[in-house]
C-alpha cells in the first residue's frame, strides 16, 4: 500500500512565501503613500546644543567698587571679534579661569562669535555660572543662564564674579542683520544685547 505525502513540494512553499511577501511590500508602499516619494517616517533630533564650552572662572571687574559688597546683577556680552574680545578682557583686574585657558586663542571669529557673561556678586565659590540653552528665532536669540546657588568648591572674596563664556556658530544667525540676545536668569529681570554676529 501506497503513501502520499501531505506536504507540498518545495518549489511551492518558496512560490508562497514570494507572493506573501510581494503583497506585504505592495501593501506597505501603499500605507507609506504610494507615490514613489522616500521620506523618512521618523525626524531625528541630534540633541546637541548650538553652542560650544569656551571658558569659566571668577573675574574681578574694573569697576568693582561701583557695584557694591549686596549687588546681584548679571553682566552680559556678545563678542564677535578679536577688538572685542581684548576689551572684554581688559576690562578685569584680574581673572582665575578653569580649564584650558588657550582655548580663547583658538576662537576663529570668522566662523564663531562669543557670549559671555559674569554676575556680581554671589555666590562665592565653585563654578556656578553656566549656559544652560540656546534658542534662536530669525533675528532673536534667548539665552538662558543658570545660577548653581549651592555651588562646592573654594570661596572667594565678593570681588570676584563668577563667568561664563561660550561659542556659537555665525551660521545660526541671519546675514548682515542685528540680533536681540535676551539674556534670562531666573529671579531676575531678562537683559537684551544687540549685535550681528554673522556680518558676512
Amino acid at each position: 500500500m501506497s503513501t502520499r505525502s501531505t506536504l507540498p513540494a518545495l518549489p511551492s512553499l518558496r512560490l508562497t512565501a514570494a507572493v506573501l511577501l510581494l503583497a506585504f511590500g505592495v501593501a506597505s508602499l501603499m500605507a507609506w503613500g504610494g507615490n514613489g516619494d522616500v521620506r523618512p517616517l521618523v525626524s531625528v533630533q541630534s540633541g546637541l546644543p548650538d553652542f560650544r564650552y569656551v571658558n569659566s572662572g571668577w573675574v574681578s571687574p574694573l569697576d568693582w567698587e561701583e557695584a557694591g559688597p549686596f549687588a546681584a546683577e548679571l553682566r552680559p556680552f556678545v563678542i564677535v571679534s578679536q577688538e572685542e574680545l581684548d576689551s572684554f578682557e581688559d576690562g578685569f583686574i584680574s581673572k582665575r579661569s578653569y580649564g584650558n585657558s588657550t582655548s580663547l586663542g583658538r576662537i576663529e571669529f570668522g566662523s564663531s562669535a562669543l557670549l559671555a557673561a559674569y554676575y556680581v556678586w554671589r555666590p562665592a565659590r565653585g563654578d556656578p555660572l553656566s549656559v544652560v540653552d540656546l534658542d534662536v528665532e530669525g533675528n532673536r536669540a534667548v539665552v538662558r543662564i543658570e545660577l548653581d546657588e549651592n555651588p562646592q568648591g573654594r570661596e572667594y572674596p565678593y570681588l570676584f564674579a563668577p563667568m561664563i563664556m561660550v561659542a556659537v556658530e555665525r551660521t545660526l544667525f541671519p546675514e548682515g542683520e542685528p540680533v536681540q540676545f535676551v539674556f534670562e536668569l531666573t529671579g531676575h529681570p531678562p537683559i537684551t544685547v544687540s549685535a550681528t554676529p554673522n556680518p558676512g
